[in-house]
């Protein structure tokens, strides 16, 4: 892609990328995340006028990190893009770690959050650990943040299992029900939400619950090696190692304690951030709940069948009787390298709950969430191998073009972004 360098009161420079309905900045925490990536292209697609929060890590500053996202989108979609601006800091205080001079551009500029940065870690020894540290601590200095800054409307990624452990059909308007909990994720989920509930201080708060997030429908992509991916990585990696009979069939010997047709709630990440950016841009859906989960999720039974078709291989059998009586059946190497690898999903594998998502369904039939089939398991699989699922190393972005101003020095004189045009 050849890339052309602009001076910034070049017309076509502004009229190719400052179209955005809203006057202020959307500033987006979790941007270098699964979600985040694709909240970015989104909005920006939307012509929303984003800032996110992103720290460095060991060998990208925090504008590299960016900048890689938005060229892989760039070449994904064959077009140029806008860019963020680029504050540097991390959730660690009620000032977000960002310098006095980011402090005050943000608080000049930005009408809108997405409180969207999470960690997805299911234990913890106590609350001064992690996930408690992002997910309720984090949660608190960002509303405190939007607070000091004269926010209007706050937007939050939470989850469905705010819902803990609950028999009966979650609704978008429950919340505290008295429920259990699985783990310290959903637990510390819970209450950030209810941090958020109760911050009157906004005009607007919406909360998003995305169930368990899997790769893009379309293409596969990841950047996430949860949940599912990693069923479909410990498949990849052990089913090859057994010997195909003289049918070319791998036999893979386990008895998974689980209701074959239990559905799973799995909800792509291109949908996901499809709902939460549509929401965002209709000022009237402001203010409600939406639980992000599918019409139809695949059924352990019908995953498994899938990857049969995958890899050639069979083997397996369902049975809700407890490992303790299944012991013997699992004792080969094959069985006890899988069930290892997945024990911290096995709270999972009975009490997937049921969701409401009239809300979701009020945004109209061209929402409808994708179904994980066959395909998009195969699609899966084939990025994660490509992908080395999540070892391959990825080449530093280079920038050839790279304009220290904002949208709004564009429009007008001065500001700050970061900012390449690309053809």
């Amino acid at each position: 892609m050849n890339r052309v360098k602009f001076n910034i009161t070049d017309h076509q420079l502004v009229t190719t990328f400052t179209q955005p309905v809203q006057t202020g900045y959307v500033l987006l925490t979790g941007a270098t995340g699964l979600v985040g990536q694709y909240l970015l292209k989104d909005l920006f697609l939307r012509n929303r006028k984003l800032a996110v929060l992103v720290r460095p890590s060991r060998k990208l500053t925090a504008a590299q990190r960016v900048e890689r996202i938005m060229q892989r989108w760039e070449n994904q979609l064959a077009r140029s893009l806008p860019r963020p601006v680029v504050l540097e800091g991390s959730l660690e205080s009620e000032t977000l770690n960002l310098s006095d001079e980011d402090q005050n551009w943000a608080k000049e500029n930005c009408d809108q959050i997405i409180h969207n940065a999470a960690v997805l870690k299911f234990e913890s020894s106590d609350r001064d650990g992690e996930p408690w540290t992002t997910n309720y601590t984090g949660t608190k200095n960002v509303i405190q943040f939007a607070t000091s800054c004269g926010v209007k409307d706050f937007h939050y990624v939470s989850t469905a299992y705010v819902s803990g452990i609950c028999d009966d059909v979650f609704k978008e308007s429950d919340f505290d029900c008295g429920q259990e909990f699985r783990n310290e994720y959903e637990r510390s989920k819970f209450e950030a939400e209810k941090l958020v509930r109760q911050s009157s201080q906004f005009n607007s708060t919406t909360i998003f619950r995305p169930a368990v997030i899997v790769g893009d429908s379309k293409t596969g992509y990841t950047a996430s090696y949860h949940g599912l991916h990693v069923y479909l990585r410990l498949m990849a990696t052990l089913i090859p190692q057994q010997m195909p009979d003289e049918n070319g069939i791998r036999h893979t010997p386990i008895k998974m304690n689980v209701d074959a047709d239990q559905p799973r709630n799995l909800v792509p990440v291109d949908w996901v951030s499809r709902v939460i950016s549509e929401v965002i841009c209709r000022q009237h859906a402001h203010g409600k709940t939406y639980n992000l989960v599918p019409d139809h999720g695949p059924t352990h039974r019908e995953l498994l069948d899938h990857c049969y078709d995958y890899f050639n291989s069979d083997g397996v059998q369902f049975s809700e009787a407890s490992n303790d009586q299944n012991g013997k059946y699992n004792e080969n190497e094959f069985a006890q390298q899988f069930l290892s690898n997945v024990a911290v999903y096995s709270a999972y594998d009975k009490s997937d709950p049921c969701f409401d998502k009239s809300n979701v369904e009020q945004l109209g039939s061209d929402f409808q969430c994708p179904e994980i089939d066959k395909q998009a398991i195969f699609r899966f699989i084939d990025f994660g191998t490509i992908d080395n699922w999540g070892k391959k190393k990825v080449a530093k972005p280079e920038f050839d073009s790279w304009i220290e101003s904002n949208f709004d020095t564009i429009e007008s004189t001065a500001g700050k972004v970061a900012f390449s045009a690309c053809f």
